[in-house]
């Protein structure tokens, strides 16, 4: 397979340059786009930097020095980015912190990381007064106009920093500067086998990272980036965020989920990041729509459009598809999926539409791109090309990498780091294989792998994507158990059925368990026939509530492969 050129970038090796770069090639262009009150809110790539500043010289009249913990905790908004660059760029360490935790979790990555200082949305600073306060936590500052619960509001910040440095000069900023080697985020990741861990990341990690994305993802000075997954999850942050600061794009914060639609259509927004449940979502909402107007003329629309591009070279998807694009703003170009493997229907699908569609691989301890598809070459069912600078190999299956990305190690854990950096590689816990033309494909999570009686490996998200194609399942989880006994070990599976589906298809009957467990029987049966015989479930159970997942949407499997609870039922 021929593969493109890598697209122009410019070096950076610290995110003070970063900083630096994008407002003396951006300057008055928006860099930053939030709703405030109803109205979205510009702020420019100057103003940017020079709120930036404001903060960090604040930041040094609160005796926050370089090296100390900033914590930051709260929605995305222009206010968010503002802390975490002030905080980075002047030589503290950033710890973004997930909100959705619970007040318990957030207090313990407060304390644990030590951090000094909390840049935060107002009604999260309450779980933190009196005797909930961690240990070295002095001040806090609100995102807010108001500080209600915080020391002082973030315009009250930005005016004393403006006041010192018109005082006083720089105000310590200049002399501030971070090397490539120092660490820039300590960030908690919430994985999928239940171990959380501070990941350390260097100035020269994310900046690496920053790099080989521009050069393999094509985001430009021209594109609008709705951003639309939490900032403290690295993904959302390097790709959608700072990568887009480096080239000089317009950064939109969505509301929330629910309104994703009329945002990108408020934003005119032409690039998107996400991850696999909501782009299926998404998609599944386009189908629907089809099959009330008409699956005969669609059909007829997309054949039509193959055709004339395979003659003549010529894309007429989005004039066939004109309305659907107006829906999303009319700009909608590039969708980027992440954090777990997509269905390969789905994005074919809204490449069919006229919107181009990859996917990535990656991991918070590797800033986090690893791998990527690239318009133009790619392959649906992978996990796309080893980023540039980045070597990819594999030990017993299991994948290694090796690169200018790869995390300093675990906060204040040398067992677990010496564990997960060996001889130079990062050890994923993932297991997969390079293809002829150099594609990573992942097989599945190494320490979720069945090794059944006979010494078969069944990889459980194999399984769960041939259970997720019946429409009347909403997501699986398969495993294998009894754990207590591996010479005994099946294929099972914990299944959410989909009500809105069996509504309806058999109306108040859906809750009715004997009809919903004949039913999935017989969907589980279907999905064994295209399985070869040691990967077939063998025991199934069923559940109404969704899993609880993670940040980036994948399930936490060690909350439900010990013991489930529900209705039982043999396949």
């Amino acid at each position: 397979m021929k593969k493109p050129p890598l697209y122009p970038t410019y070096p950076i090796e610290t995110l003070r340059d970063l900083l630096e770069e994008a407002v003396h090639r951006s300057s008055v262009k928006p860099a930053l786009v939030s709703k405030r009150d109803g109205e979205y809110r510009p702020t420019s790539y100057e103003d940017m930097g020079r709120r930036v500043r404001e903060l960090a010289t604040f930041f040094g009249q609160l005796g926050v020095e370089p090296g100390d913990r900033v914590a930051v905790l709260g929605e995305n908004c222009t206010e968010w980015a503002i802390a975490y660059l002030a905080t980075v760029t002047s030589g503290r360490i950033v710890v973004p912190i997930d909100k959705d935790l619970t007040p318990r979790e957030m207090r313990h990555i407060l304390e644990y990381s030590g951090a000094t200082l909390l840049v935060s949305c107002d009604h999260y600073l309450e779980y933190f007064k009196g005797d909930r306060t961690p240990s070295a936590l002095r001040k806090t500052i609100s995102m807010e106009a108001e500080a209600e619960h915080a020391d002082c509001s973030f315009p009250e910040a930005l005016a004393q920093g403006a006041r010192q440095i018109e005082e006083a000069g720089s105000g310590g900023f200049e002399d501030a500067r971070p090397s490539a080697e120092d660490p820039a985020a300590i960030i908690f990741t919430s994985g999928t086998m239940g171990s959380s861990k501070g990941v350390m990341l260097t100035h020269g990690n994310l900046s690496a990272n920053i790099v080989s994305t521009s050069q393999m993802v094509s985001i430009s000075k021209d594109d609008v980036v709705l951003s639309v997954l939490p900032l403290h999850h690295t993904y959302e942050c390097t790709c959608g965020f700072l990568t887009a600061l480096y080239q000089g794009a317009t950064i939109y914060h969505a509301e929330n989920l629910r309104r994703i639609a009329e945002n990108l259509q408020e934003a005119r927004a032409t690039v998107m990041l996400g991850v696999p449940l909501l782009f299926e979502a998404i998609y599944r909402r386009i189908e629907k729509g089809i099959e009330e107007k008409g699956v005969r003329k669609f059909r007829l629309a997309k054949g039509l459009a193959s055709i004339v591009q395979r003659v003549s070279g010529v894309n007429l998807r989005r004039r066939f598809f004109n309305t659907l694009h107006e829906r999303f703003g009319g700009r909608l170009r590039l969708l980027i999926s992440g954090g777990a493997a997509i269905n390969p229907e789905v994005s074919r699908g809204f490449r069919g539409l006229g919107i181009n569609f990859i996917q990535g691989y990656g991991m918070t301890e590797a800033s986090p791109l690893i791998s990527v598809n690239r318009e133009g070459c790619l392959k649906d069912d992978s996990a796309g090309l080893p980023i540039p600078g980045v070597e990819v190999d594999f030990i017993d299956g299991e994948i290694v990498v090796r690169g200018p990305n790869v995390m300093r190690g675990y906060y204040l854990n040398p067992a677990a780091t010496q564990e997960a950096l060996r001889e130079g590689w990062l050890h994923t816990g993932d297991l997969g294989h390079l293809d002829k033309d150099g594609f990573l494909y992942i097989s599945g999570r190494k320490k979720a792998l069945i090794v059944t009686p006979n010494g078969k490996n069944v990889y459980p998200e194999e399984v769960e994507a041939v259970l997720n194609e019946s429409p009347f399942i909403l997501e699986s989880l398969v495993w294998g158990g009894p754990e207590e006994d591996p010479a005994q070990v099946e294929v099972q599976a914990v299944i959410v059925f989909d009500t809105e589906a069996f509504d309806q298809k058999f109306g108040a009957s859906r809750y009715q368990a004997e009809r919903v467990n004949q039913v999935i029987s017989e969907e589980v049966k279907a999905a064994n026939r295209k399985l070869a015989s040691y990967k077939r479930i063998k025991k199934f159970t069923l559940r109404e509530s969704e899993f609880e997942k993670t940040t980036t949407r994948k399930i936490k499997r060690y909350l439900y492969t010990g013991k489930p609870k529900a209705l039982e039922a043999r396949s």
